[in-house]
């Protein structure tokens, strides 16, 4: 994926330049981007639910993300487990939680496209099975993932079930054509 196809994915994803740049300041300012606010829901009624969230671990040291409501079936979205940034799934009922960054060059998986179990990195296409973190573009180089369940309204995340690599970089085609010049 060159940086041409990025950029427009990117435009086309947010509705244009003023949407992507709305989405740019609410995620600077760290507000929740539209795009990971969840279908049907209200500013208000995200920002009452956000700030209502358990601040203390439950009995087991989970620690609430969000509400339950806010990942319909099939979505996803990108919170904070303390200082690492997660992505979180919701397939067939069932949810799975991820580290956020690819390990070629830390892509927000959280935005990229998603397939049945596959997700792609939005930046150059590094594909991961969200059941597992396993790495489909390259087998030597996985993911965290973590324990996750819901209860009491939230989805609560716990110790990782499995550590990632914390290798970064590797090959990718980005489109770009070399010529050679004499």
């Amino acid at each position: 994926m060159g940086i041409g196809s990025f950029l427009k994915g990117k435009l086309d994803k947010h509705g244009g330049p003023i949407g992507l740049a709305k989405h740019a300041v609410a995620k600077a300012s760290g507000d929740k981007p539209a795009a990971s606010r969840g279908a049907g829901h209200s500013v208000e009624d995200l920002k009452t639910a956000f700030e209502n969230l358990p601040e203390d671990p439950d009995a087991d040291g989970y620690i609430a993300v969000a509400p339950c409501s806010i990942l319909a079936e099939g979505e996803r979205s990108t919170f904070k487990y303390g200082r690492v940034p997660i992505a979180v799934f919701r397939i067939d009922g069932k949810l799975y939680v991820i580290d956020d960054e690819c390990v070629h060059e830390n892509g927000p998986l959280g935005e990229g496209e998603l397939d049945g179990f596959v997700v792609t990195c939005p930046y150059h296409n590094w594909r991961y099975d969200v059941r597992n973190g396993d790495c489909l573009t390259d087998t030597n180089r996985a993911l965290s993932c973590f324990s996750v369940k819901e209860a009491d309204g939230y989805i609560w995340v716990g110790p990782r079930t499995r550590q990632g690599t914390t290798s970064r970089g590797g090959e990718h085609d980005d489109g770009l054509k070399m010529s050679e010049v004499r």
